[in-house]
């Protein structure tokens, strides 16, 4: 079952680095490389999408284990983007 998709605005080149580099070290699940694309680990799939010239970021759980709730995934994701 996939999430609503959450977009982020404001989002520099650095600060994008630095979310994927928080990802990396805080998501045992997934880990962001690339400006777009896919990945999947623990029973979740994720997709993302930076827009450079617009500074907006767009995260979008794809695929999740039934017991985790989509608000407990959106708040993790929130939390890693925005609490730097």
């Amino acid at each position: 079952m996939s999430c609503e998709p959450l977009t982020f605005k404001n989002i520099s080149r650095e600060k994008f680095q630095a979310v994927r580099a928080r990802i990396r070290a805080q998501a045992e699940v997934v880990s962001i490389a690339g400006d777009m694309g896919t990945a999947e680990g623990n029973g979740f799939k994720a997709q993302w999408t930076y827009d450079e010239p617009n500074q907006t970021l767009t995260i979008q759980c794809l695929q999740k284990p039934f017991f985790v709730s989509e608000s407990l995934v959106a708040d993790k994701i929130h939390v890693l983007v925005t609490e730097l």
